[in-house]
Parts: C-alpha cells; sequence; structure tokens
C-alpha cells in the first residue's frame, strides 16, 4: 500500500511531535521545543563491503491512526541514552554536549564525530535582535542532522526555536522534518536564557536524488526576561515574540551520498503476545536503524493486534557489538503500519559493528524476546 502525500506529512508530524515530547525533561534550563568526510584509508575498502550488501529499499506502508494513537506511551515508556564517552572531544561541536543526557540521537553524533563523518558549515544569519548559526550538519541516504545555535540581544530570553526547516533548491520543496530538540546554554549569568543550542532531524528519501543545494530555514521565540519561570510561557500568545524568518543556504557534500544502506532481511519468526510476528527487516546507515515487524498471518491482520503486538513490546532497544565492546542504541521513533510496526533507532554503523541485537522489553522493563542480527551481507 503505497500512502498518500497528506498521509506522509501527518506521520512525519506525528514523530516530530513524539520527539519533542521525549525532549521536555520538565527542568527551566531544557525547554520544550515547538512542534523535529569519513576518514581516507581505511575507509574505501569498507565502502566497497557496504555496496556489496545493499539495495532498493521498501516504501513502508504507514497508518497514521496508529502512530498518532500510541504516542503518549512512546513518550512515558522511552529510555534514555547513556552519557558520553568521556574520551570523545566534539571540538568545535563540544557545546552541543548539552544536548547529550536527553537526546536519542546522541550516539549517532558520538559516532559520527569520532569518524569525521560531519560537513561544519558556521554560517550565520540575523535580524532584529536574533541571530541563528547552522553550525554543522551530517547525512546519509535517509536523514539529514543539523546542530544550530540561537542567541538573541539583551532584553530578550529565547523560548526555542519554534521552526527548524530545509529547503531543497533544486526542487523548491521542505524536506520532511522528523524532530527538534534544544537547551539553553549551561553558564550562568546575563546570557545563559539568550543562547540556544539546537538539533533537528529531516527525512530524505532514499529512492529519489540526493539533495544538493540546501536552505534552512528558522524562526526564534523568545520571551521578557523572566518570563522563562512562568508556568504559563507559551500558553499565552501576547507573551510571544518571533524572530523574522532566517535563511542559511549550503550546498551538502556530496561524501554523505557515497554510504550505502546496509539492509538486511532476518525473516525471524518469534510470538509476541500469542501473535506469531516476524522480524522482516533492518535498514542500517550512519544515521539511522531502521527495524520493520510484521505479523506473520495476514489472517492475524487485524486493528487489535497491531495495537497489541505494538504494545507489547514498548522498550525496544538495540545493542551494537563492536570490537570495542557494545554500545546500547536507543529508540527515537515507533510507527504502527498496515502489518505491524516500525522501530527507529540511533546508529554507530561507523564503528563498522560485528552485529547488533535486537532487544523487545515490555513496559515494566522485561525483556520478551531477543534477536542477534549479523551487520554484514554473507
Amino acid at each position: 500500500m503505497n500512502n498518500s502525500r497528506e498521509e506522509q506529512l501527518l506521520l512525519a508530524d506525528a514523530a516530530r511531535i513524539h520527539g519533542e515530547a521525549e525532549a521536555d525533561t520538565g527542568s527551566l534550563a531544557i525547554r520544550r521545543a515547538v512542534q523535529s568526510g569519513i576518514e581516507q584509508g581505511g575507509w574505501e575498502s569498507w565502502r566497497r563491503r557496504l555496496q556489496r550488501g545493499s539495495f532498493v529499499g521498501l516504501a513502508a506502508a504507514a497508518l497514521v491512526a496508529v502512530i498518532l494513537f500510541f504516542l503518549p506511551l512512546l513518550q512515558d515508556s522511552a529510555p534514555q541514552p547513556e552519557a558520553p564517552r568521556a574520551a570523545v572531544n566534539w571540538g568545535g561541536l563540544e557545546m552541543f554536549k548539552r544536548l547529550y543526557p536527553f537526546d536519542h540521537e546522541a550516539p549517532t553524533l558520538d559516532s559520527a564525530i569520532r569518524h569525521n563523518y560531519v560537513q561544519m558549515i558556521n554560517q550565520s544569519a540575523g535580524a532584529e535582535g536574533y541571530q541563528i548559526t547552522l553550525n554543522a550538519v551530517m547525512a546519509d541516504e535517509n536523514r539529514i542532522i543539523l546542530l544550530y545555535t540561537a542567541k538573541v540581544t539583551a532584553g530578550q530570553e529565547i523560548y526555542n526555536i519554534s521552526s527548524a526547516r530545509i529547503k531543497d533548491l533544486s526542487t523548491g520543496f521542505y524536506l520532511d522534518s522528523e524532530d527538534q530538540i534544544g537547551a539553553h546554554d549551561e553558564r550562568t549569568g546575563p546570557e545563559e536564557n539568550r543562547i540556544y543550542y539546537g538539533r533537528g532531524v529531516i527525512s530524505l528519501d532514499r529512492n529519489k536524488p540526493f539533495p544538493g543545494k540546501l536552505e534552512a530555514d528558522f524562526q526564534i521565540s523568545s520571551v521578557d526576561p523572566g518570563k522563562l519561570k512562568d508556568p504559563k510561557t507559551g500558553t499565552i500568545a501576547k507573551d510571544m515574540h518571533y524572530s523574522p524568518r532566517l535563511h542559511i543556504s549550503f550546498k551538502l557534500d556530496p561524501k554523505f551520498k557515497q554510504q550505502p544502506t546496509i539492509i538486511v532481511e532476518p525473516k525471524e519468526d518469534f510470538i509476541l503476545d500469542g501473535i506469531e510476528m516476524t522480524l522482516a527487516k533492518v535498514e542500517i546507515s550512519p544515521l539511522l536503524i531502521r527495524s520493520e515487524v510484521v505479523i506473520k498471518n495476514e489472517s492475524d491482520v487485524t486493528w487489535q493486534n497491531r495495537q497489541k503486538t505494538f504494545l507489547a513490546a514498548t522498550g525496544d532497544e538495540l545493542q551494537s557489538v563492536t570490537k570495542d565492546g557494545t554500545v546500547q542504541l536507543k529508540m527515537s521513533t515507533g510507527l504502527g503500519n498496515y502489518e505491524g510496526y516500525e522501530r527507529r533507532f540511533a546508529s554507530n554503523l561507523l564503528d563498522q559493528p560485528e552485529s547488533i541485537k535486537l532487544i523487545m522489553r515490555n513496559d515494566n522493563g522485561k525483556e520478551k524476546y531477543e534477536l542477534s542480527i549479523p551487520v554484514w551481507p554473507e
């Protein structure tokens, strides 16, 4: 089943809302987001291994009602990422470790930065006392990750980035946003609430041409000093102030399209709360791991069974097994579809994992099923 354009937009919006809900820790310092060159040498031989294992992926069909129904449950059950590796220095992006404790994409960023899989942009735009800097981007066939910094002059405090989107200048259309999170600068003093660090995720369709020239489009929201402490802030329109739309154009580094998606089809069957299920597909790219689980027997594909199986393993997690140890990769989003469900996880493909282990848990943390999946095709 092919999704209509309207369904695709609703799914993207639902995923974005879910990501923003997860980023809300309730502290004043972390305000709720409104609305979401690999090193040369050894990499070349490894990239050829990747290319042997790639092929065109599935255009997954998703039911809008399913994801909208289960978003609150995902918010409550989703676990938090691990603390950053102490030995990893993010260099000019060190300030974005501010987001690490509550960002499900933290392991992805950590892996990408360690492997120099980053394009530094460091371009700014400003107007009327507001300034946005697009610090860096990273991308693969499936998504773009943005890192950006907002600032406002004295007399205002940043509430959040109310909008962060990307336009493909070759088509004139905006790309679908997945989620967006952010937090204020940790330093105390007059600039504490006037600097805001953000991370956004943009979806790509790898069956379409890889984008080249892009335009980032931001809008910053702010309030008068002291208003951030008011629990009603964000609900009273007259208290909010907004920047003009701030635009930054850049060309995406073509190195990002050289990393193909590995597609593994385990076809592993298992029982989930009395329903026969199949782990049909796992897609692995530098910035994303996506798993697809379907109900095995067509006669069992009912609304009730889709609800039941989606809820049965709400604590899904991945463990990536590398030569240096095991890395826990947390789930960022869950989507329901006609035959079952899809989960999206952080990725550390650049660390060349030997295998990944999919662990399904219920909302009480009890393990229900475990599957080990080799990454590299035979």
